[in-house]
């Protein structure tokens, strides 16, 4: 890898992908199968590699992030309908 730093800032920039859906679902969707073996694990990669068990780790959590973020979405989305009908309703009554 010729630049690392610029690796980790790509990492580091990801999130914010997510929160914006720039991050198409089938990216996610691809890697369920590995996430599903029973060896894709911290535990199991850092024996072979350090930087491989971080990026394991990343793996793992930005996919449950992703997770997390798709379940919160349609909430969100309930919520603020749910505010501009009272708020139109406030508004009427008034």
């Amino acid at each position: 890898m010729s630049n690392p730093q610029g690796f980790l800032d790509e990492l580091m920039s990801f999130k914010p992908k997510v929160d914006e859906e720039k991050v198409p679902a089938k990216n996610f969707n691809a890697i369920r199968e590995t996430l599903s073996k029973e060896d894709f694990n911290v535990e199991t990669i850092t024996k072979k590699s350090g930087a491989a068990g971080g990026l394991c780790d990343w793996i793992i959590n930005i996919a449950a992030y992703y997770d997390v973020v798709v379940s919160v979405e349609p909430l969100r989305i309930k919520v603020r309908d749910g505010t501009e009908k009272l708020n139109g309703a406030n508004e009427k009554k008034a």
